[in-house]
């Protein structure tokens, strides 16, 4: 019963005490600080490709503003052509209406000219003879009447003529007005999906950026682990070097005094069942002060089933040390003591026939033989 409560106190002792990576070993912090060198170079990467992207996502966006203003330029000089068109159309009706008329004109003036002559030569010759009028004359007038006619006509004809060009003029006009509609809505289709891909690019870019901004954060959270991964291997490399210290230069005694009962299996003074002993009993009086076997943080003072008032020290590297029994305590849990330090004053508290100090050491939760970590008393 004693071994599981000290199995446990000790555990979440150390569990209190340091943070969540302190106890892992150091080449599981080792993986763990590769594994965030190689997730800082894919971010780096990320990055690196996002700028890559941007740039090219910029040039892009900029070529196709660069159509735009072209297609810009294209709808007003092709506006300014339609305009000029209409205008000449509307110059091309006008003359056409003019012509029409000059043909009207014409054409009466051939019929008038036609009608006389045929009144003239309706005249008798009796009434010429009355009338006292020359023939030749009126053959004259008949004839110079022919002459207006035919001009007339010939001026008519060009008249029509130069209509008909008018008219073929007009609906060419039309037409290349007609072509330049349909260009410039072209062009105004190309303005609008242009648009619609300038807003795309733009989107895609803030994309990126936020993309970017993420990679870099989670970059910066990334170093922060990094360097305190680096830290806490510092740590642990220094209290492996600690630990091997204490290992190599020994554990003080904690009281002087001789072994009643040792580490092993052994009969329980008390109960007189067969049990595990975790530690060492040493006997010494009521009152005798006991040390700190070394430098250490105290993770536990206080009582405990079995072992009466105890004090448990954490010296790095999962390395621990036990002092049961005693009356009282003169150190306080979370408190950093010094090798040689007084931590209590031995006693018979809990289960004990005696005085005495029971001492263990525990590598994690594991007891192992104190004297084979004590100095030569």
């Amino acid at each position: 019963m004693k071994k599981i409560l000290v199995m446990f106190l000790i555990f979440f002792a150390l569990l209190a005490l340091l943070p969540h990576t302190a106890y892992s070993d150091l080449d599981e912090e080792q993986k763990k600080l590769e594994e965030y060198k190689i997730e800082l170079e894919k971010i780096k990467k990320a990055i690196n490709d996002t700028n890559v992207n941007e740039k090219t996502a910029q040039a892009l966006l900029d070529s196709i503003y660069n159509e735009t203003n072209k297609i810009a330029l294209n709808i007003i000089v092709i506006q300014n052509k339609i305009n000029v068109v209409s205008e000449e159309i509307t110059e091309a009706e006008n003359n056409i209406q003019q012509k029409t008329q000059d043909i009207l004109q014409n054409e009466d003036q051939i019929k008038a000219s036609i009608n006389l002559s045929y009144k003239l030569t309706a005249i008798s010759p009796m009434e010429l003879l009355l009338t006292g009028q020359d023939p030749d004359t009126i053959n004259q007038r008949i004839a110079y009447l022919s002459y207006i006619s035919l001009s007339s006509k010939k001026i008519l004809d060009k008249t029509k003529e130069e209509r008909e060009l008018l008219t073929q003029k007009k609906e060419n006009l039309i037409k290349n007005k007609e072509y330049l509609n349909q260009f410039l809505s072209e062009k105004w289709k190309q303005q609008e999906v242009l648009k619609e891909e300038i807003a795309m690019q733009n989107n895609f870019i803030r994309t990126l950026e936020a993309r970017k901004i993420a990679y870099i954060q989670r970059k910066s959270e990334i170093e922060k682990e990094i360097e305190k991964e680096k830290a806490l291997i510092e740590k642990l490399i220094r209290e492996a070097a600690e630990a091997s210290r204490v290992l190599k230069t020994g554990l003080i005694w904690p009281v002087k005094g001789p072994i009643t009962s040792y580490f092993g299996w052994r009969i329980h003074p008390i109960w007189g069942v067969r049990e595990f002993h975790e530690g060492i009993d040493i006997a010494v009086p009521t009152n005798t002060k006991v040390l700190a076997a070394a430098r250490g943080s105290v993770t536990y003072a206080g009582w405990m089933t079995g072992y009466g008032n105890v004090v448990i020290i954490y010296h790095g590297s999962n390395i621990s040390t036990l002092y049961a029994h005693l009356k009282r305590f003169a150190i306080k849990s979370g408190d950093l003591v010094t090798q040689g330090q007084i931590i209590g004053y031995a006693d018979s508290t809990g289960w004990s026939t005696g005085p005495h100090l029971h001492f263990g050491v525990y590598l994690g939760v594991k007891a192992v033989d104190p004297l084979k970590y004590l100095s030569r008393p």
